[in-house]
């Protein structure tokens, strides 16, 4: 019997979180495959299978085009943006370190990525408001003409952009701080005494042993991109004016949960899928022999 036991117990340890990782991943995925290639609103007992009808009225839809060249917008705006901007201020703050300010520096940065979206939504609202929001009294006030901000339809999709950046940058910062922080210092001493200047050293050492970092930051930031502005959008334009700040997440929860086409919403979501597995896959590709582990 404890021979038995003892066989058993790994299992009885990973059980549990295979079964959570079951229900609560892979039942989904599965899930949403199924209602993809159905017609069925949850409520009635009438299904009807329409094998890809959903997805040829997907990729026939204006709307969807939109929302797919907008997240396109966002990812090539924000993913360079939260992994280099992060890095400056990153490096800025790692050179203060003995600054007994520093703490304050950090947690300043740091302090919009615990703010929630409503507060963060409401708040921006009110820097963004065209009739006397705080940013067209500063316009103003250097004469310049106001601005509609997050309601002209070419500047939405850059307010939500923005926000975001702000709500989110302060966790890549501090990803890059504790990679900085990690950096062996006789490094930094040997090439000190070999006469190299900090840019070099920053770029020909310190940069390529951080290459871990850098995969990881880049991997989650595009994941954390085509969630987070999600949040942003709903609290601030709502997926508007016209379509122009939306995006494929938002369209989704637009046809599963406002107008009820769980059959398409679902052939977005496994759309979603494909497209994040697919580009995580070129990202591993493309970085994994240029990552060094020390």
């Amino acid at each position: 019997m404890p021979f038995r036991f003892k066989s058993l117990a790994p299992y009885l340890f990973v059980g549990p979180a295979v079964l959570a990782v079951a229900i609560f991943l892979y039942g989904p995925l599965l899930a949403s495959m199924l209602l993809s290639v159905v017609d069925w609103n949850l409520l009635s007992a009438d299904i009807r299978f329409v094998g890809a009808d959903n997805y040829a009225s997907i990729f026939g839809s204006s709307d969807f085009r939109l929302a797919a060249w907008n997240t396109l917008l966002y990812c090539i705006v924000l993913t360079p943006a939260e992994i280099i901007i992060p890095l400056i201020f990153a490096v800025m703050l790692h050179s203060v370190r003995k600054n007994p300010l520093q703490g304050l520096y950090r947690g300043s940065l740091f302090l919009p990525t615990i703010v929630a979206y409503s507060v963060a939504g409401v708040a921006w609202s009110w820097l963004f408001n065209p009739v006397n929001g705080l940013l067209n009294e500063v316009l103003g006030y250097f004469g310049f003409p106001p601005s509609r901000w997050h309601t002209d339809p070419n500047l939405a999709l850059f307010c939500v952009s923005l926000v975001t950046f702000w709500k989110t940058f302060g966790l890549n910062m501090l990803l890059w701080l504790a990679a900085l922080a990690n950096l062996p210092k006789q490094l930094r001493e040997a090439s000190q005494l070999d006469g190299a200047g900090s840019t070099r050293h920053f770029f020909n050492i310190s940069l390529p042993l951080m290459t871990p970092t850098a995969f990881f930051i880049s991997v989650t930031t595009f994941f954390h991109v085509l969630d987070d502005i999600v949040g942003v959008i709903d609290v601030l334009t709502h997926g508007g004016p016209a379509g122009r700040s939306s995006s494929l997440l938002y369209f989704l929860w637009q046809q599963g949960l406002m107008f009820f086409q769980f059959g398409p919403a679902s052939a977005v979501a496994v759309i979603i899928i494909a497209l994040v597995l697919a580009i995580t896959w070129l990202q591993f590709r493309v970085s994994e022999k240029r990552v060094h582990y020390r």
